[in-house]
């Protein structure tokens, strides 16, 4: 019975039905170990400075790498603008980098 309300490890998770639920509820377990804490128990786990530092460093990280990532699309972007305004072909039967002209043999402008 414990097997098959908390399960044996060697199969999936699957969830649990209302009987089983019931149970849970009745031994105030829940659906995890954090469920029934105490005020008195919650206190007990406050981060650390040093832990408070970690996450504060990586949410910073995470930021320069948001600006940074926003100015290599700005760059792209300005780049595509460029390529756009400078074209030289039509695209049907020029290059529209270059302008070359597509030969009937050679490659589609695709």
């Amino acid at each position: 019975m414990a097997d098959t309300i908390f399960g044996s490890g060697n199969d999936q998770w699957v969830c649990p039905n209302d009987r089983q639920l019931a149970l849970r509820a009745k031994l105030q377990t829940g659906w995890s170990v954090h469920t029934y804490q105490t005020e008195k128990q919650r206190r007990k786990q406050h981060l650390s400075p040093a832990e408070v530092e970690a996450i504060l460093q990586v949410i910073q990280r995470a930021e320069r790498l948001d600006v940074l990532e926003q100015q290599r699309i700005g760059r792209l972007v300005e780049r595509l603008e460029t390529m756009r305004r400078n074209v030289m072909g039509n695209g049907l039967s020029q290059c529209l980098l270059c302008g070359e002209v597509l030969g009937f043999l050679g490659s589609s402008s695709v």
